[in-house]
């Protein structure tokens, strides 16, 4: 084997070995893809319910009538790193953060009644109750 043709074999192995890492980077980025795609379905996350939520306004939250349970409020409320209340069954509160990560406009809108308007889990009452018809728990 001369010298030429064994940079050239020497080459080519190299180049496919580079190529692996990129074909497995894709593969992974698929199966993340699918993960995530499953756990927003599991958690009721649709592009349905984003639209709806989009069409939520600081009057929905506002006007929504209230059932008065502040007897049963606690002043030891705990809180998660974002601040989605405790209260919140395990299911809410990750669906609650994944619709906070992927609808802007739910974000804007509760930073903007919360705490000055609404209380942070009156803000989670009334949102469930809107989004009842669309999400099953």
């Amino acid at each position: 084997m001369n010298l030429s043709s064994w940079f050239h074999r020497s080459g080519s192995r190299n180049s496919k070995k580079n190529k692996r890492p990129e074909r497995q980077h894709s593969i992974e980025s698929d199966q993340n893809q699918q993960k995530q795609d499953e756990e927003e379905e599991l958690l009721g996350v649709t592009q349905e319910l984003i639209d709806h939520i989009k069409t939520f306004a600081l009057e929905t939250f506002k006007n929504f009538p209230l059932q008065d349970n502040e007897g049963a409020n606690s002043s030891s409320e705990t809180q998660t790193s974002s601040n989605v209340r405790k209260e919140l069954s395990d299911w809410q509160e990750r669906h609650a953060l994944l619709v906070l990560s992927k609808v802007k406009e739910l974000s804007q809108l509760r930073f903007k009644l919360c705490p000055r308007h609404l209380k942070e889990e009156n803000f989670w009452m009334i949102y469930f109750t809107l989004v009842k018809s669309h999400v099953a728990e």
